[in-house]
């Protein structure tokens, strides 16, 4: 019998967002030729989006930490998830931290999604690989939150919006500050998001420090509830006993920018792309990147990571076709900035083109419908494991 042939990897550096929509597609209609190779250090796929409900409110924390192992039904032909830390990026290969099966320390590759994300704060990510680990933290921060009086929240993006939110709704009684270095919230959104959001803010009696910018320590803030003073660029003093900053986006460029320093957006440190979602690197043609870690006008939400890893995808089906590097087509963003900030049990705030045009709405609409667990059941769905009880300690 003649052995049947090798079939050549496309490895993605990364398993969240940015690549989970390509492997939902890939799954359905893998080619002969090539699998699908996702180095991931973290053993479970982290819903992110419920972190700041979860820092404050518990008993569904096992519910935002999703195994990854059934994501191709145990096909490892079709593709696999490998948890490992890349810690070297070659042309054609990569070398990780420790052994895996099959691979050993080496991965060969024919084509490279480079979807490394960012670093955020705890709570919006959880610095931290594991299932146990995480659930761990967050119950951490639960009871740091409840202990404290007068948290302040520094930083108003989403994840701080929607922590101020949850914590003065769930102890009415505490002090609840946030801080914001802008005059208005979400400016890439509709200008009625940051009305509905400062009215809400305002209901739930956050108070609410804008226009100001806050001095921070060098090495920020311990997770502990103790006296705090922190001073603004405007001169003001805010006064508390527990500060969470959720300000600061870091991409995970290291590994590329070792290779390919040129890729790097000087000022940024993200990774230009071409429209092709090509690295921008000649010299690498067959290295793509994909969702918050590049360079674009695309909102980093998981919505336009999602997006741009189907483009890449749609140019890597060229290729795997016989297509060249001239054929590729490029990744035409819809442009449409979409978000819903949940900002407690019943309210919150949605920019949709559900109803057919951009608009925003607010809690009559958009609180309506939030599950206790910030739609987590959906990433059980995409990653192919039953979302039940029985499953939860996975």
């Amino acid at each position: 019998m003649v052995p049947a042939p090798t079939k050549k990897n496309i490895v993605t550096i990364g398993a969240s967002s940015a690549v989970q929509g390509l492997a939902l597609q890939w799954y359905e209609k893998a080619p002969e030729t090539h699998r699908l190779i996702m180095i991931e250090l973290k053993s479970h796929f982290n819903f992110v989006f419920a972190f700041p409900r979860a820092s404050v409110k518990s008993g569904f924390e096992r519910e935002l930490f999703i195994p990854y192992d059934r994501l191709f039904n145990g096909n490892d032909q079709i593709g696999k998830v490998v948890h490992a830390r890349v810690v070297a990026l070659y042309e054609h290969h990569v070398e990780l931290d420790r052994d895996v099966p099959e691979f050993g320390r080496r991965i060969d590759f024919e084509y490279l999604i480079y979807a490394a994300g960012t670093k955020i704060p705890e709570p919006g990510r959880l610095h931290c690989n594991t299932k146990q680990e995480g659930v761990a933290l967050l119950k951490k921060y639960q009871s740091v939150i409840k202990e404290s009086k007068r948290p302040i929240i520094i930083g108003a993006g989403a994840v701080g919006i929607e922590l101020a939110c949850e914590i003065k709704e769930q102890y009415p009684d505490k002090h609840v500050t946030l801080m914001h270095s802008r005059s208005r919230y979400m400016p890439k959104y509709k200008t009625s998001v940051d009305v509905m959001t400062y009215n809400i803010l305002k209901k739930h009696g956050v108070r609410q420090v804008l226009g100001d910018r806050a001095i921070l320590p060098k090495n920020g803030f311990p997770l502990e509830v103790n006296p705090v003073e922190i001073d603004t660029k405007g001169g003001k003093k805010i006064v508390g006993d527990l500060a969470i900053t959720c300000i600061g986006m870091t991409p995970n460029t290291e590994l590329l920018s070792k290779i390919s320093p040129d890729s790097i957006n000087k000022k940024t440190g993200f990774v230009n792309v071409k429209k092709t979602m090509q690295v921008d690197d000649d010299r690498f043609p067959h290295f793509f990147a994909a969702g918050d870690v590049v360079e674009h006008t695309d909102v980093k939400t998981g919505h336009f990571a999602w997006m741009q890893g189907l483009a890449v995808l749609e140019n890597l089906e060229i290729l795997m076709k016989g297509g060249s590097f001239d054929e590729l087509v490029p990744y035409k963003s819809k442009d449409v900035a979409l978000i819903k900030l949940v900002l407690g049990d019943r309210e919150a705030v949605m920019q949709t083109n559900a109803f057919g045009p951009l608009i925003a709405v607010g809690s009559w609409i958009a609180g309506r419908s939030t599950p206790h667990n910030v739609y987590a059941e959906m990433g059980w769905n995409i990653l192919r494991t039953p979302y039940e009880e029985k499953n939860l300690d996975l």
